[in-house]
Parts: C-alpha cells; sequence; structure tokens
C-alpha cells in the first residue's frame, strides 16, 4: 500500500480564481525567541488551493459542506488518465465514457495540469471538463468528482445543484496510474461552509512482481 497526498502546500503565494477571493496569508504571531513557541495565523477563502465545493457555492438555499455525511470523504474512485492534455482542450463526454469503468464511486480526473499550479494564467489555460461530460458523470451516479483541475461556472452547476461535492486543484497526479484508488478528500470542518480547503490523499495498492 502507497499513500501519495494529492493537496498543494499552503502558501502565501497560492493563486486565487476571482479578485475578490481573499489572498492566502500565513503570518507569524508568536516565536521561540520572545514566546519560547511558535504561531502561525493563517488566513485563507474557502475556494482556495486543494479545496472542496458545497452545492451552497453556487446554490442559495443548498446543503453546505458540514451538511455530508463524512463517509463521503473516504471512496472508492476511478482515475482516469487524460495526460498529455493541451491547454483549453476540453474534455468529452466520449472520452469520459470510453474510460468510466462502474457506476456509483467517485472520479478523478488527471490531465497533468497539477504542474501549473501557480502560475499566473493557470486558471485561464487549464483543460476543462466539457458539460455534455459533467451531464454523463450525473447521469452515472458518481459520489464525487475530483480533478487536477479548476472546474468550469457551468460545470460547477450541473454536478452541484445534484449535490455532487467538487474536489479541486489535486496535486500530484503524475504519481496516479489509471485506475481504482481509495480517495480521501478531508475538508475543514466550518460550519455553513460553501466549501472548504482539504487534505485529500490517494491509497493505492502496490502491485506484486
Amino acid at each position: 500500500m502507497r499513500v501519495i497526498d494529492l493537496t498543494h502546500p499552503l502558501t502565501n503565494s497560492i493563486p486565487v480564481y476571482f479578485p475578490w477571493h481573499p489572498k492566502t496569508e500565513l503570518v507569524k504571531t508568536a516565536s521561540f525567541t520572545e514566546h519560547r513557541c511558535e504561531v502561525t495565523q493563517v488566513t485563507i477563502g474557502t475556494h482556495s488551493g486543494t479545496h472542496i465545493d458545497a452545492p451552497s457555492h453556487v446554490l442559495e438555499g443548498m446543503p453546505t459542506l458540514d451538511q455530508y455525511d463524512p463517509g463521503l470523504w473516504y471512496v472508492d474512485a476511478q482515475v482516469l488518465d487524460f495526460t498529455p492534455r493541451e491547454s483549453r482542450k476540453e474534455i468529452t463526454a466520449r472520452e469520459i465514457a470510453s474510460k468510466l469503468g462502474t457506476k456509483g464511486i467517485g472520479i478523478v480526473v488527471k490531465t497533468g495540469w497539477d504542474k501549473h499550479f501557480g502560475e499566473e494564467d493557470y486558471y485561464k489555460t487549464y483543460p476543462p471538463l466539457s458539460n455534455e461530460a459533467a451531464e454523463f458523470l450525473v447521469e452515472s451516479d458518481i459520489r464525487l468528482l475530483a480533478a487536477d483541475t479548476p472546474f468550469t461556472l457551468d460545470v460547477h452547476y450541473i454536478l452541484l445543484k445534484r449535490g455532487i461535492p467538487l474536489v479541486t486543484n489535486l496535486n500530484n497526479t503524475a504519481q496516479l496510474r489509471e485506475g481504482m484508488i481509495k480517495l480521501i478528500s478531508a475538508p475543514l470542518l466550518i460550519r455553513g461552509g460553501d466549501g472548504a480547503p482539504a487534505r485529500v490523499l490517494a491509497i493505492v495498492e502496490e502491485q506484486r512482481a
């Protein structure tokens, strides 16, 4: 068994999607010299870095992240590998259908775009999931959708109105092979949260020689 960390570290340089998203700041408020310990104040938006979107993020009155059964954050998931992927090239429903195996599980979309995280044009150049592909995944009864990219606003509406959380901006997907994994997506427990930063891990069974 191997555990792969799919989380981008929190830093002061994490990019934000819109100018009105709060910037991430890590500020030391105590030091060993003055206080005999270290303490860091963390300021971060609910949709920065590796995070999970709740339906209430885009749909008023819909469930918040803390209302989900915590069992959802530990699921069987299938990795769908679309690498290498060109900038802005949509992932189609036909491409998804050609790879999807079992219904009713989590899905991890691998494009390799996590290597561009932090670049100025990251949110403008990623290869998006098409609306038709999102609809197909809804029809496949997936439990959650994760990707090493952001998601378009349309895809947010398509998945979140059906109550399917979005796990956004995965990291280290080059270490994932196509196939089944156990996916741990652990969001911060924020009361009434429209989303939350998350620690996301993949548990992969090692192939024996």
